[in-house]
């Protein structure tokens, strides 16, 4: 039962970083929020994305942010969370910007 909790865990943090990233992605490219489902689905994507541009590049984001917020506030983050995140939203973004580009985006 323990393993089933810890993979509802592990879904539920993933919707949530996703939902972040693709409202950020959504807001940095100026465009509007594609309502949660859509955003969360963004940001997933764009975790695969930024998760394997991160990798190739040999990028390990967030741990420095981490350790600022950890010293500054006493606040003791996940040590993946905010490079989960950066990483995922810079792959929405960078999804985003190719659908611009292909002219997939929302028609304004």
């Amino acid at each position: 039962m323990d393993v089933l909790q810890g993979d509802v865990l592990q879904w539920i943090i993933m919707i949530l970083v996703g939902a972040l990233a693709g409202t950020l992605a959504a807001r940095i490219m100026k465009g509007d929020s594609f309502g949660f489902a859509v955003n969360a689905l963004l940001g997933i994507a764009g975790g695969v994305v930024g998760g394997y541009l991160f990798g190739l590049l040999g990028i390990n984001a967030g741990s420095g942010i981490v350790k600022v917020v950890e010293n500054q506030f006493g606040v003791t983050l996940p040590q993946n969370i905010v490079g989960m995140v950066l990483s995922a939203t810079v792959g929405a973004i960078l999804i985003l910007w190719v659908s611009r580009i292909l002219g997939l985006g929302k028609r304004r």
